[in-house]
């Protein structure tokens, strides 16, 4: 073996020593307690539980509370769709109080008549 391919390995082997303490720190970060999303929140869960017995009005002023995160998890629990769900806050309160009220209603009015 000679003198440059005996300084190639050498500089692999540093390399490999810069990669390892690398992966120790970020094993060591991940222990720290780093969380995962467990999904939307208890308040947006309690939300999508009650929207049948809330009126259409009551509704539309809870959902104006919520922020666009918020929304978004709502939209989905409701049946909307995820790639929806990072559109404009106002649409997906249109969207929401749609899916949620007024197509209800509209096909339980045509049913009963």
């Amino acid at each position: 073996m000679n003198e440059i391919e005996k300084r190639r390995l050498q500089g692999i082997l540093q390399k490999i020593d810069t990669l390892r303490k690398e992966v120790e720190s970020l094993i060591g970060d991940e222990s720290k307690g780093t969380k995962k999303n467990s999904g939307p929140s208890e308040e947006v869960r309690e939300l999508i539980d009650s929207i049948g017995s809330l009126s259409a009005r009551e509704l539309e002023n809870q959902l104006n509370a919520f922020g666009h995160k918020e929304l978004g998890d709502i939209f989905v629990g409701i049946g909307g769709s995820s790639g929806d769900k990072r559109k404009p806050k106002a649409w997906l309160i249109e969207r929401i109080m749609w899916l949620s009220k007024e197509f209800s209603e509209s096909h339980k009015s045509i049913r009963d008549s």
